[in-house]
């Protein structure tokens, strides 16, 4: 079936849906009319990415378009607030300032084949997240330009590694009519704290993904559904003033490694 005959025959059963709804509940024309103005809003204020994403629907497309791989590193949702074009980053990196608030994480590992396992050099990493207080910089004026985010390559191994704080988690919206929709359901608007990426090598098919905290409060109720066990990592705490010595930081910092495992595309012939 393709993407034509798909939408003629998806449109006709929701449309068959609907009317079932409306005449279960006996909706209204008032009603219909604040249906109709909850979705004029929803437009107006460029909400319906986030729409898609709380009500699952977002994470279930994904799921379909990228498969849910068992050999390989999770796809998972890219969300809305990637921004192209982050500054490609020198080692040591760092994707923000030395005096970000918040707790120091160096985040390293490989990227890898998925299939054998051997490095891969000169991978490129695109990676980006919020302060933590929750915020991306787009959202967010106090915040440099670009901070948090960043692109890196991996070196000669595969191996790479920057310099970060923990991100903090947030709620998806803070007023609007999506926000406005999950209060009315009962439903919160938290995301755990997580640390977007994309991973490109050439060979190798792209992926987007990111990776949760362990013991974050909210790792079992995402608001859009989109944590995978297989994405959930481990930060070790270091205090000591050997371990900071060592690393040449001035306050206690935590560490985490992560190997991303690229699928090999298939050459067409």
């Amino acid at each position: 079936m393709n993407s034509q005959q798909k939408l003629i025959k998806a449109s006709a059963e929701l449309i068959e849906y609907l009317h079932k709804i409306v005449l279960e509940y006996q909706i209204t024309e008032p009603e219909l009319r604040q249906i109709v103005e909850f979705l004029t809003q929803v437009g107006r204020q460029n909400e319906f990415q986030l729409l898609f994403d709380v009500l699952g629907i977002s994470i279930i497309v994904d799921d379909i378009t990228y498969g849910q791989e068992h050999d390989s590193t999770a796809h998972n949702v890219e969300g809305p607030l990637y921004r192209a074009g982050a500054p490609l980053r020198t080692p040591p990196v760092k994707l923000c300032a030395d005096d970000e608030e918040g707790d120091l994480l160096i985040m390293s590992g490989q990227v890898i084949s998925a299939a054998d396992k051997r490095p891969l050099a000169h991978a490129m990493l695109d990676v980006w997240q919020t302060n933590q207080h929750g915020y991306y910089e787009n959202q967010d004026e106090a915040q440099a330009d670009y901070n948090l985010r960043g692109r890196l390559l991996t070196d000669e191994h595969g191996r790479y590694e920057f310099q970060t704080i923990v991100p903090g988690a947030y709620e998806v919206t803070r007023g609007g009519p999506v926000g406005n929709l999950l209060l009315a359901l009962g439903r919160h608007a938290w995301r755990p704290s997580h640390i977007h990426f994309k991973v490109a090598c050439e060979g190798f098919a792209p992926l987007t993904t990111m990776l949760f905290m362990v013991g974050d409060p909210w790792l079992h109720s995402d608001a859009i559904n989109a944590v995978k066990e297989s994405l959930v990592v481990k930060l070790e705490k270091h205090d000591s003033p050997e371990a900071m010595r060592q690393r040449g930081l001035f306050r206690p910092f935590c560490t985490c490694n992560y190997d991303f495992e690229l699928k090999e595309t298939v050459a067409v012939r």
